[in-house]
């Protein structure tokens, strides 16, 4: 899930009483049950922490809540609504740069609050606005792609276009205007994209296309094709839908195919960290002896940070600085037009090697890194960073219920 489906500026705040819903499955109450579908299983939530940064005239004023279900219960009226208020305020002003929401869960066999999972790891069920049990899981993003590549195909077989028309009008007179070349076909792509894994390249860690190194991946990501006069002239489209969106989500401990092996559990209990590994958390800073810590030293229902000083701000090197640099223009790349609709705004823009650049710069040589999350309890690190043209939050953690991490993955706001 993903904060507006749960707040939105066009409504006022809250959209159809989805916090409360949340809430109620939470506390068991309301004829709603604490399971909550999520792309680890079935879980209960037992908590969540908030972390909130504000600007005021001094500064960044950043602030961070944690919030118990059990606290809530025997009539705790004032505390749920002051947790719902929070939740909402967080949810409308979206989880960017350092705003951030993780939820402590547990199996429905397990008591213990182990599983620290973030929103985007929740399904969207039928309660939230998905489908309902028995049918497929629904994802906007792959509906919005699907319908608008049917579209384009029907505007270029001269049908009619019922879905997203002002889209597809915009697409086809941006296109056409710039090439000087009528649009000939429309091709879907969706679902035929190859994977981008994490990679090492001349000792750097990037993302790749099935291990090739490339950044002219506009034929590698496209979700829509279409073709441009009589030599049908390619141009390639990548979809988003949402606010927030996502740069990468790798496995990082070594298992599944093509997973890189930065971080594998036996390694990391020892005490090492594989040289591969090491690379990946210089470029962000990360004090080697500290990322252990915040797994090895990991208690279950701590309450104060394992790291002194969780959240530093780090300075990096030139060479740390390129490194990270380098592996944002491999995920950003060039050779595409970008299609991003935010659920209120279509933006469709060329993402050409000019940008690529520019969206792979960063404003500063600054990195801030949170050791053991935001609370500096949790089983992860952050890192969050600006580019000229995006806001990223990156993190390595654990989404497992288990203590090493399994995951890095990173998420983008344009801003």
């Amino acid at each position: 899930m993903k904060p507006s489906d749960f707040a939105r500026k066009a409504v006022g705040g809250k959209y159809l009483d989805r916090t409360d819903t949340f809430f109620d499955k939470a506390l068991n109450r309301n004829g709603k049950v604490n399971h909550f579908k999520t792309d680890i299983g079935i879980v209960e939530v037992g908590a969540f922490i908030i972390t909130r940064a504000t600007k005021t005239s001094k500064g960044t004023k950043v602030v961070t809540s944690e919030f118990h279900f059990d606290d809530m219960k025997g009539g705790r009226t004032s505390y749920m609504n002051a947790a719902k208020r929070a939740f909402n305020s967080l949810m409308l002003a979206g989880l960017r740069g350092r705003n951030e929401i993780e939820f402590i869960c547990n199996k429905t066999t397990e008591r213990h609050l182990d599983i620290y999972l973030d929103l985007s790891d929740f399904e969207k069920t039928e309660e939230f606005g998905g489908r309902g049990a028995g049918s497929a899981k629904v994802n906007m993003g792959n509906v919005y792609e699907s319908e608008l590549a049917q579209s384009l195909i029907n505007y270029c077989s001269g049908l009619p276009v019922t879905k997203w028309k002002p889209h597809v009008e915009l697409i086809v007179e941006t296109l056409q205007k710039k090439l000087k070349q009528p649009i000939k076909k429309a091709e879907h792509a969706g679902g035929s994209n190859t994977k981008r894994p994490l990679a090492v390249h001349n000792n750097h860690i990037v993302i790749s296309a099935e291990g090739k190194i490339e950044k002219n991946i506009g034929k590698t990501l496209t979700d829509i094709t279409l073709y441009f006069g009589e030599q049908e002239i390619p141009i390639y489209l990548s979809v988003k839908f949402g606010e927030t969106l996502s740069f990468f989500n790798c496995g990082i401990s070594g298992g599944g195919k093509g997973n890189l092996s930065l971080f594998p559990a036996d390694k990391l209990q020892k005490g090492e960290i594989p040289d591969n590994g090491k690379t990946y958390l210089d470029m962000f800073g990360i004090v080697h002896e500290d990322f252990l810590s915040v797994f090895a030293g990991y208690a279950k229902g701590s309450q104060s940070a394992i790291v002194q000083d969780h959240i530093r701000t780090i300075t990096l090197s030139a060479p740390k600085k390129a490194a990270l640099e380098e592996l944002i223009a491999t995920g950003v790349g060039y050779g595409y037009w970008m299609c991003h609709f935010d659920g209120g705004k279509l933006h469709f823009y060329e993402v050409d090697h000019n940008y690529m650049t520019r969206a792979a710069n960063l404003i500063s040589n600054k990195v801030e890194v949170q050791y053991g999350g935001s609370s500096g309890t949790g089983k992860r690190i952050n890192m969050n960073f600006e580019t000229q043209l995006y806001e990223f939050s990156f993190n390595i953690r654990n989404k497992s219920g288990g203590v090493y991490p399994t995951h890095s993955n990173g998420d983008y706001s344009k801003k």
